[in-house]
């Protein structure tokens, strides 16, 4: 079951290369992934559902390991590592229909890592605190590297890292310590 899954992903990533996913149709990929095409709805609904199943496969689960405040710049530094490498399945999908999903996968990524950093630095932090940070600077990184997509990765990983290590290392301390009213001691 996982192999069929990993198979259509693979093909689907494969197509990719060369074609935004919104111009990809179910019977080419079960074609080119050689299964039947109820065997690809036996897995997914959609091709939206087997991108974002596959983007978490090949990032997401990596990066739980980087959602605390002393190597979040290890997970930021992954998931670019994994944009860069994947530049025209990132592109393919930025460029497509499917742009809210990726979209939504980066906000989820930057919002998942920023709540385990705070965690981390204040465990005692007020849920409504907690999501107001996560929510602000999950859209700011989500929308960095969009930017960072838009001019296709024109400036490099490295510059585009150091940039946003200036922005964010210590601001989440400095937001929590701000506003300690909202730490439930």
């Amino acid at each position: 079951m996982v192999e069929t899954k990993q198979k259509l992903a693979r093909t689907l990533k494969q197509l990719m290369q060369t074609t935004p996913v919104d111009q990809i149709t179910i019977n080419q990929l079960t074609k080119h992934a050689q299964v039947a095409r109820n065997t690809f709805y036996y897995h997914f609904t959609d091709i939206n559902q087997l991108l974002a199943w596959l983007y978490h496969q090949e990032i997401v689960q990596q990066l739980a390991a980087y959602r605390q405040e002393k190597n979040w710049e290890n997970g930021l530094m992954l998931l670019l590592a994994y944009i860069e490498r994947n530049r025209h399945f990132c592109m393919n999908t930025f460029s497509s229909l499917s742009r809210d999903l990726l979209s939504h996968f980066l906000y989820q990524v930057a919002f998942d890592m920023v709540t385990g950093v705070i965690i981390d630095l204040a465990p005692n932090c007020q849920a409504d605190l907690r999501d107001e940070i996560a929510n602000f600077y999950g859209w700011a990184l989500a929308t960095q590297i969009e930017q960072w997509l838009v001019t296709n990765l024109a400036e490099s990983k490295q510059e585009f890292y150091q940039r946003m290590y200036r922005m964010l290392h210590g601001t989440v301390t400095h937001v929590i310590q701000q506003n300690t009213q909202f730490l439930g001691k």
